[in-house]
């Protein structure tokens, strides 16, 4: 190639490059610049998606707004009749179905009044106005318990009642002088708001906390243990209403010899979750406290309602829950502590409905543990500090190797409830809703967040309150935590 060829070359490929450099740049300078244009458009989206929130929390604000005024002008309405309907009742010719009727819907409202409170100041922006129009409408609603307080002594009194056992109980007037033979008894008087004219209870009535006190005080007398109160002691304190439970014998013989005595005794239902709501409707009536009755069953039927609404994995579980060891005592079918397992959705391996050998806590064989292989095993804690371990080790003893063919022990789901959580178990009173939630951790713990659940069961080692904030509403939690002061 001969030289003035290679300076040809060389000068046109130099001239390429610069063009391609040139291209290059040109194309380059595109690209930035839609890029940035990518970017400012990018931003403008972002900012319009932003906006478009904001308008649909709005919406959403006043939709609520909106349907939060028209459930207080409704709740409102229902206030005037009430007020209205009070106001004839003072005039004469009113029934106690009248009076009752108007208390349960007072605790309705109420109850109704604090969910509009609770969507309201969970919303953004809440109505200052509508706030204080709830608390108008609450202020009226005590005046209206208050008044229908007042009534009951006059339209009352004397009170028919059928208690548990069938019979009819009359209450002449409002009574001053209670006694209690039975620890879910003394929780009812406290939720009816009863307690102050509580003269006498159980040895094991220790709850709310002030009664103990009282009894050590010797400001509240005691007239004996559960199974065998003491008649002399009942009537050196002048009673004017005794309350006990249908489905103690010992109580049932309490009532036939004061009857004699002239002293209405009456013993409330306790074989079902819906005998809770019952007796706290008829002591609410025994003791003029209707308005406090009906809310505290209110109250009650939205804890349970509310926890069959968590409702995750605890659907077809197999429990068995042992309530003594020797004899082997368990949980059969007929009663409140069957009621809770079913509820959530749990099958009681000795819960066989119409099994007349199973019906309430029957003796059974350690064997049938074996046969019957339950997935989840609950002792109940009147065993001292017993672990789960010592059951285990108790099995053993009486099963050999075949205790680990139960499921629940070959699994680790061995649970002893201890303390307060057991007591709310144990004792058919508004508390036992919290028991409901104590057995949902147990047969579901990740239901409510839980990655395991300890073995021994306390409010020291499980915050059950804590695991249901947010999951259920403020006034449940509320409630709950009531049980638990």
């Amino acid at each position: 190639m001969s030289v003035d060829l290679q300076k040809l070359l060389v000068a046109l490929i130099a001239a390429l490059i610069l063009v391609s450099a040139a291209g290059y740049a040109a194309i380059y300078s595109q690209l930035s610049d839609l890029e940035g244009r990518v970017d400012e458009t990018g931003r403008e989206l972002e900012e319009l998606q932003r906006a478009i929130r904001d308008v649909e929390g709005e919406l959403e604000r006043l939709k609520s707004e909106a349907a939060s005024t028209g459930d207080l002008e409704r709740i409102a309405a229902q206030v005037d009749a009430l007020t209205e309907a009070v106001e004839e009742l003072r005039r004469g010719g009113a029934t106690v179905e009248d009076l009752e009727e108007i208390a349960a819907r007072v605790a309705e409202l109420s109850a109704a009044l604090e969910d509009l409170r609770e969507a309201l100041e969970s919303s953004r922006e809440a109505s200052e106005e509508a706030l204080s129009r709830i608390d108008e409408l609450a202020a009226r609603l005590d005046e209206l318990r208050a008044s229908v307080e007042d009534l009951a002594e006059s339209i009352l009194f004397p009170v028919e009642l059928v208690d548990g056992t069938g019979s009819i109980v009359v209450v002449t007037s409002r009574p001053e002088r209670i006694v209690s033979m039975a620890p879910s008894v003394t929780e009812i008087l406290y939720y009816v708001g009863a307690l102050d004219r509580l003269v006498g209870v159980d040895d094991y009535s220790d709850w709310p906390p002030e009664v103990a006190e009282a009894r050590e005080r010797g400001e509240i007398a005691s007239i004996g243990g559960f199974w065998d109160p003491s008649i002399e002691a009942i009537l050196s304190l002048q009673p004017d209403l005794v309350i006990g439970v249908a489905t103690a014998p010992p109580h049932i013989q309490v009532k036939e010899i004061l009857e004699s005595y002239g002293i209405p005794v009456l013993l409330l239902p306790s074989e079902t979750l819906d005998d809770v709501k019952n007796s706290l409707i008829l002591v609410g009536k025994a003791t003029g406290n209707v308005v406090e009755a009906y809310k505290a069953a209110s109250m009650f039927e939205a804890a349970v309602s509310a926890a069959r609404a968590l409702l995750g994995g605890a659907e077809g579980v197999r429990v068995a829950v042992i309530v003594w060891l020797e004899p082997l005592f368990v949980v059969g079918w007929g009663n409140w502590e069957h009621d809770i397992l079913t509820a959530l959705g749990a099958v009681n391996v000795y819960g066989d409905e119409g099994d007349p050998n199973l019906k309430g806590w029957p003796v059974v064989s350690v064997e049938s543990l074996v046969e019957r292989a339950p997935d989840v095993i609950v002792v109940m804690g009147g065993h001292g500090g017993m672990t789960p371990s010592d059951f285990v080790d108790w099995l053993e003893s009486q099963l050999g190797e075949a205790a680990y063919d139960i499921p629940a022990v070959s699994d680790g789901r061995v649970y002893v409830l201890q303390g307060l959580y057991n007591d709310v178990f144990a004792r058919p009173s508004p508390r036992t809703s919290l028991a409901v939630y104590v057995f949902l951790a147990i047969l579901s713990p990740e239901t409510l967040g839980l990655e395991e659940v300890p073995g021994v069961v306390s409010p020291e080692t499980l915050d059950v309150l804590s695991l249901l904030e947010g999951r259920v509403p403020d006034d449940v939690l509320a409630f709950l935590g009531e049980a638990l002061s």
